[in-house]
């Protein structure tokens, strides 16, 4: 395909005083050029304003991040903007729209926007036009849950309880809170994906999926992922990581998983592009894709989203979605403080011995390969902590023992402070991530802490050993297993353990 460019630099905008609707551009038979495509073209850049009532309205300013374009003499342009490498479409088959561009935190406030015809004769131009943004600055909480700290993030298809690993079904509207568990509250049948144990997957389910069925299938694997941005743009890649499809995304009266809505037991809305998330079909509607999802539950590792039609009363049908984001570890530990969290190791220990290298953790709390372990002081355990004091050195302060004692994650200061059970500051230090995993010690990562950081950071029969560098076990939103061994420790050797949660 033949494609000719245009750069055009702005001196300065043009704007207009009505509301931002576009004029339909008129077909044309004529061959394009660059500089004809955009003769008579008009743009104007807008900030969105709210009011008080939740009314929007548009202001004209010069780094405005919403664009008004018109491009009269053509049918249809597709605007789009380039990210490492590829092509990130703002607009499709529009001859006018307004879109929104958002750069990423650390970019060039002076960004170039493309806009692309076809001609008749299969020849493609494009004119590259640049404008002056507003850059982003620190995340919106809301969109940094979807995003992470480093501004994309990937999301996959999470298995349920319901008919045996189901990731998207039917169920029951308003039947109460979702928990993010495994368990989807009031669902009815779901299926699973298509290289999984569900005995129902998206293969028998075309009859939902509309005129998209065959363009998409390869969404339906446990490898499919969504990939969100900081810029607003959600693309969704195959099991073999091709691109299926991309567009935009936002999300609405969130906070930090709150219940926002009582009457729908709603953490906010995420609107989507039609057809932008991963198999974004309506149970029994007929192929249709939603813009609007109610959220069921989102934190940094977990997605509920919820659909029913207008109207639909408590118990109707409705539809919902389970994902689930192992690409935010950093985002994980800062989420929310971390307790000790009770195994069902000698009747709920928290910290003791195992095998090394006996298998992979789940977090459900049970600790693969543990031999023993304490509980927390304000247990009713018959091991505790207190009866463990040969093997503590000198960072033990009185009070990191018990179920109310805590660590706190700071993501942006990578530092982690320890509290006591009183709420006093017990320790700080510093941290940080490495998540190479290493399949011969079913580790999936390493964090790596300052000497003696958190909590009862002593190392099991090492005469008060303080490791600096901790396997990960299991790293999730509700739990965190952390397992140190000396080195060259073999297969069922000693080691050590620690249990956390929320």
């Amino acid at each position: 395909m033949k494609k000719t460019l245009l750069i055009l630099g702005l001196a300065g905008m043009l704007f207009t005083s009505c509301d931002p609707v576009m004029d339909e551009g008129k077909f044309v038979s004529e061959t394009m050029t660059s500089e004809s495509l955009l003769n008579g073209a008009t743009f104007a850049q807008f900030n969105k304003v709210i009011a008080d009532d939740g009314t929007e309205s548009y202001v004209p300013a010069s780094d405005g991040n919403y664009i008004q374009f018109n491009f009269p003499g053509v049918s249809a342009v597709n605007a789009y903007y380039m990210k490492n490498g590829e092509k990130k479409t703002l607009s499709y088959g529009r001859a006018g729209a307004m879109i929104y561009y958002l750069p990423s935190r650390g970019s060039d406030p002076q960004q170039t926007l493309y806009f692309s015809y076809l001609n008749a004769d299969g020849t493609e131009v494009v004119a590259e036009k640049q404008f002056t943004l507003q850059v982003a600055q620190a995340l919106d909480p809301a969109v940094k849950v979807l995003v992470s700290n480093k501004g994309t993030k990937k999301w996959k298809w999470m298995p349920t309880s319901t008919n045996g690993g189901g990731v998207w079904g039917n169920g029951g509207y308003l039947p109460g809170e979702q928990n993010g568990s495994i368990d989807i509250n009031g669902a009815w049948w779901g299926c699973g994906v298509e290289d999984g144990d569900c005995d129902d997957t998206f293969s028998g389910q075309s009859q939902h999926a509309g005129d998209r069925y065959n363009d998409i299938i390869g969404e339906c694997y446990a490898l499919s992922y969504m990939e969100f941005n900081e810029d607003g743009s959600l693309t969704a890649y195959s099991n073999t990581g091709e691109k299926i499809n991309e567009g935009s995304f936002a999300i609405k009266n969130y906070n930090n998983n709150e219940i926002t809505n009582a009457d729908k037991f709603s953490r906010g809305t995420l609107e989507t592009s039609e057809g932008a998330i991963l198999w974004p079909f309506a149970i029994n509607q007929g192929g249709l894709q939603p813009t609007a999802f109610e959220i069921g539950y989102l934190d940094v590792s977990r997605m509920v989203l919820i659909y029913a039609p207008e109207g639909t009363g408590g118990w109707g049908e409705c539809t919902w979605w389970s994902f689930m984001s192992d690409d935010d570890p950093s985002g994980i530990l800062a989420s929310h403080d971390w307790h000790w969290k009770p195994t069902n190791v000698n009747g709920g220990a928290v910290w003791g011995n195992g095998g090394y290298m006996a298998g992979s953790q789940d977090g459900t709390g049970a600790i693969n390969g543990g031999w023993w372990g304490c509980s927390v002081e304000d247990s009713d355990a018959a091991d505790k902590f207190s009866g463990q004091m040969q093997h503590a050195g000198p960072a033990y302060v009185e009070g990191e023992e018990y179920s109310t004692s805590k660590m706190v994650f700071n993501e942006d200061e990578a530092t982690l402070i320890v509290f006591g059970k009183d709420g006093n500051q017990i320790r700080q230090g510093s941290f940080s991530l490495d998540m190479t995993p290493n399949a011969e010690t079913f580790s999936i990562g390493t964090l790596n802490t300052s000497e003696g950081t958190i909590l009862w950071p002593f190392a099991i029969n090492q005469d008060g050993l303080q490791p600096t560098a901790f396997e990960i076990g299991y790293l999730g939103s509700d739990a965190m297993v952390l397992i140190y061994a000396p080195a060259g420790t073999g297969s069922w050797g000693e080691c050590t353990w620690w249990s956390f949660g929320k």
